[in-house]
């Protein structure tokens, strides 16, 4: 019997096509549930803040291209309370770890050890409640290290974060120039 993917991580540059892969994949794992007759929903987190005109207008474009079938959620921190309410089956999409990461770093001033707590009960709650949890990041540390400590440090979490999910997930995806390369699991 084929194990159930509950665990999805999907990384690539700045406009490499990631979001728009990971949509597709969601969309692939809600069609599949409704095809079983499982009554699931299909979630999108956003944790991007509309913090400019741009940012607003990036986030229009997200939402007219997704279908009728999402449930936008915006939560820039606390992802628990929400991830506490799914249930068996349900598709959970959360856009972006990296503007996560950026929100509880700079502006609630988490540490590492409650960060790393944070993602690890997602974690825990999609196999707990058997729900398919989609994670996309962004793939930051291709270039030249900098040598500014606090972007420094922000890296080396976001890095770390990867690894924690990585290990937990049972499919992993890079996008390149919208082009999937699947370093875990089998599409």
């Amino acid at each position: 019997m084929e194990r159930d993917v509950l665990i999805t991580f999907i990384s690539g540059g700045a406009r490499s096509g990631k979001s728009n892969f990971s949509e597709h994949t969601a969309l692939s794992f809600y069609n599949k549930a409704q095809e079983n007759k499982r009554n699931s929903s299909l979630y999108y987190i956003a944790t991007a803040k509309k913090s400019d005109e741009e940012m607003a207008e990036r986030i229009r474009i997200h939402q007219k291209q997704r279908i009728n079938a999402w449930k936008t959620v915006e939560e820039s921190f606390d992802l628990v309370p929400f991830l506490s309410d799914c249930q068996k089956g349900d598709v959970i999409l959360i856009d972006c770890l990296t503007i996560w990461l950026s929100n509880v770093m700079f502006e609630r001033n988490y540490r590492i050890d409650r960060i790393e707590t944070a993602v690890n009960s997602w974690l825990r709650l999609a196999r707990e409640h058997q729900f398919h949890l989609l994670i996309v990041s962004n793939d930051i540390n291709e270039d030249i290290p900098s040598s500014d400590q606090v972007a420094l440090t922000y890296m080396h979490c976001l890095q770390r974060l990867h690894q924690i999910i990585v290990q937990q997930s049972e499919l992993v995806v890079q996008v390149q120039a919208g082009i999937p390369t699947y370093w875990k699991g089998v599409k």
